[in-house]
């Protein structure tokens, strides 16, 4: 809600001080290139070893940071259809609550590994009327598929199957992909009356949930499970240039 709120004080102060900038019609091309992270706002429950909850147990995903690349259509005067894509983002996994080897007590928040993903997602923008504002805010609504690859296990969660569990071989994670509702903020300022070329600032929050599992061979020669639900549903911010064809 903060990020919100200062990209709203923003939007509103330079609504406020500049005039006169293109309107946004019909058949305008807009792309769009920016910095981003994505601030998950993570919530689990807890992991199920072989169906079993664990107690105490709950998984967390960290921030990552790569590249958004935007490109709205205008398919009528201030509606546009946009596609958000980026680079890969990298998000650390961490556990907290397994049981201590020696204790039995539940151990605090230690890695559990990492993984890579994309969130392309498909919006419904709507451009409001701002032809005596250089400034050109906007609010979108649409649909969000994101898509996990590249997952490892931590050498810290590996050590822990090992000596814990009795593992037998490397485990192996794996998340799978998520469809959710997205929304977005965002507003375009150009840098002149005439320029086509803008400065862009946006904040997406996104629903991603995705099930977590990890296996490995065990000393029975058969395999031991673990599973998790985790809801992900970050807000995913971008400041970046853009242009207006």
């Amino acid at each position: 809600m903060k990020g919100i709120n200062l990209t709203i004080a923003f939007c509103t102060a330079l609504l406020l001080t500049h005039p006169a900038m293109a309107d946004y019609k019909k058949g305008d091309f807009i792309v769009r290139v920016g910095a981003a992270g994505v601030d998950p706002n993570d919530d689990s429950n807890r992991l199920r070893l072989n169906g079993t909850p664990l107690d105490y147990t709950q998984v967390y995903v960290d921030s990552g940071y790569s590249v958004s690349i935007t490109g709205t259509w205008l398919f009528a005067d201030h509606w546009g259809l946009e596609l958000l894509a980026a680079a890969p983002f990298r998000h650390d996994l961490d556990v907290r609550g397994l049981p201590d080897p020696d204790t039995g007590a539940p151990l605090g928040r230690v890695s559990l590994g990492d993984t890579k993903q994309l969130p392309p997602t498909l919006s419904l923008q709507w451009y409001p009327v701002c032809t005596e504002s250089w400034v050109q805010p906007y609010v979108g609504l649409g649909i969000n598929y994101t898509h996990f690859f590249d997952e490892d296990i931590s050498h810290t969660a590996q050590n822990y199957f090992d000596t814990v569990l009795n593992a037998e071989s490397q485990a192996k994670l794996s998340l799978s992909n998520s469809w959710g509702l997205g929304g977005e903020v965002g507003v375009d300022v150009a840098f002149g009356r005439e320029s086509r070329w803008l400065f862009n600032a946006a904040i997406w929050y996104l629903s991603i949930d995705t099930k977590a599992k990890i296996r490995f061979r065990n000393e029975d020669n058969d395999y031991t499970r673990i599973n998790v639900d985790v809801d992900v549903d970050p807000w995913v911010y971008s400041v970046g240039i853009g242009y207006h064809f």
